[in-house]
Order: C-alpha cells, then sequence, then structure tokens
C-alpha cells in the first residue's frame, strides 16, 4: 500500500498512531500518569440528518443534550493548560448544529490546540468554511455514498441535500486554494451492503473534486448498545480496486486494522483492561466525560 500514500501521513488513520507521541507513552510506562494526547468533544447530540445505524441516534433517544457555550469554553482552556495537544469536534451530533461551535474553535486554535472537524458537511458556508480552514489541521466531511439515492437510505436525507453536500465539499477545497491553506480536507465513506456497489464511483468523484483522501471504514451498529461493526463480503476487494485512483495528491485509504479486528472469530472487546484512556478520551454533550467510548 505504500506506494498509494502520497503526502498524507497515514499513521493518523492507524492502530499504532499512539506510537508518534512516545513521550507520553514513555510517560506511562515509568509509572506517571500524563494527561491524554487527544480529547474528542461532542458539542450536541442534535444532527440534521436521519442516518438509520448512527451509534448516535442511541444516545440522541435518550435526550438531545448540547454544552453551554461557557462550560464548553472554560473545558477547552483546562485542554490547553493541561497540556493536551489535540482536540476534535465531533459527535454525538453535528457540531455545526450547536450555535457556538465556532466561537469554541476559534479559542482552541487561539490557544494552540491542533484541531481536526467532522461533520456531515451540510451547514458549511463561507465563512463556517473560512474559519475551519483557519482554525483546523484536518477536516473530515461524512459522505457514504455516490449518489442521491443512495445518500437518502444512508443519511435519511433527500437527493437535494446529497448535491448540496458535494457543492459544499466543492467549496471547501476551492476555498483551501484560494487561502493557500495547509488543512487537511477528507472524505468519510463508511462500508455495508449498501454502499459497496458505489465505493469506486466515491473514489472517482472525491479525485475530481480534489480533496486530499477519501478513507474507507467499516459501518458501526448501535445494535441496542452493543456497537458491532456491519460485516459485508467482498469490501476488502473493493478496496483494492479503489486504491489505483490514489495519485497526484490524492490519496485513498482504509482503516486497515478495524477491517483484520472483524475477521476474527469473536472479534471485539476480548480484552480484561483498557489503557486507553491515559492517551484519549471523549467528553459528550451532556458534560460527562467516558474514559471509554
Amino acid at each position: 500500500m505504500k506506494k498509494y500514500m502520497g503526502h498524507i501521513d497515514v499513521r493518523q488513520f492507524s492502530s499504532d498512531k499512539i506510537l508518534k507521541h512516545i513521550d507520553r507513552v514513555d510517560a506511562w510506562l515509568k509509572g506517571e500518569n500524563p494527561y491524554p494526547v487527544t480529547v474528542e468533544i461532542d458539542m450536541t447530540n442534535i444532527c440534521n440528518h436521519r442516518c438509520p445505524e448512527c451509534s448516535g441516534w442511541y444516545f440522541q433517544d435518550k435526550g438531545h443534550d448540547s454544552l453551554p457555550l461557557d462550560l464548553a469554553m472554560d473545558t477547552i482552556r483546562q485542554i490547553a493548560k493541561a497540556g493536551i495537544r489535540g482536540l476534535i469536534f465531533t459527535g454525538g451530533g453535528d457540531p455545526l448544529c450547536h450555535p457556538g461551535t465556532r466561537d469554541a474553535v476559534k479559542l482552541a486554535h487561539n490557544l494552540g490546540l491542533d484541531i481536526g472537524f467532522i461533520t456531515n458537511g451540510s451547514l458549511i458556508n463561507r465563512e463556517t468554511a473560512a474559519l475551519l480552514l483557519k482554525c483546523c489541521r484536518w477536516i473530515r466531511v461524512s459522505l457514504d455514498a455516490a449518489s442521491s439515492k443512495t445518500f437518502e437510505k444512508i443519511h435519511g436525507m433527500d437527493g437535494d441535500t446529497f448535491d448540496k453536500l458535494l457543492d459544499n465539499i466543492r467549496l471547501l477545497v476551492k476555498m483551501k486554494k484560494e487561502a493557500k491553506s495547509n488543512t487537511t480536507i477528507g472524505i468519510g465513506y463508511l462500508t455495508s451492503r449498501h454502499t459497496k456497489k458505489e465505493m469506486i464511483a466515491a473514489s472517482i468523484i472525491c479525485k475530481k473534486i480534489g480533496v486530499d483522501y477519501l478513507q474507507f471504514r467499516p459501518l458501526q451498529i448501535h445494535n441496542n448498545g452493543r456497537f458491532e461493526y456491519h460485516r459485508t463480503d467482498g469490501i476488502e476487494k473493493e478496496i483494492l480496486k479503489c486504491l489505483k485512483y490514489s495519485k497526484d495528491g490524492y490519496n485513498v485509504l482504509y482503516s486497515k486494522h478495524k477491517y483484520d479486528m472483524m475477521k476474527e472469530k469473536n472479534f471485539g472487546r476480548n480484552y480484561e483492561k483498557c489503557y486507553g484512556q491515559q492517551f484519549a478520551t471523549v467528553i459528550a454533550a451532556d458534560a460527562r466525560m467516558f474514559v471509554c467510548f
């Protein structure tokens, strides 16, 4: 796969990416209690899309929580003061459904945090695009389809929303070039029996638009709180067909460790203790912090 890597640091997509922060690992091995490298923050559980298999819906059914802006801002200040390196705005719901997210992004940027931003992309406009391209190290937009018909099935939205989303991605790419921004623009694509047939088409569409990468990951279904990956035969063969489109600064990537894990007979949490909370954690929209999520 190395010949497809291009200029993207693909270690950010691998299971051993923590080794980029060997100082934190070394401190932990010495018996110290280092702060996490990265924190994910869910500004809200509210989302304007209706993805049937979204794990976020499992929590939205329990309440449409949103972080009060003053609490979110104070939390971000604490994160920066603690020496945590990265902050990812994600969900839960879509971060842009929270009216204070843009102010939170500005604060995190001013405090020197490396910012990642995951969104369904439907609420991106010129003002928001300019802010994200100025403040974020990377932006990932969830696409998960190459046609309005499949998008409607996966995101629960009509074809007009799909067309607008593609326009918003084009806007991000155009403004990135105009601003000479170094922000990485990526596309997320969840694989399942419903999306398998459009993986190649999505690879071509994303290359034409000019994003930096397209990343395939297996769809995770909530299954009444069990959170299992969606098994689909032939996905990896399809991925291999897509890799050939990686060239000229565009990369097709996939979370290999997740697909490998799915091949195991009893895949999942078959370990007694997880040490991941030492390096990454989540702040949910109800202000609770989860050491495991």
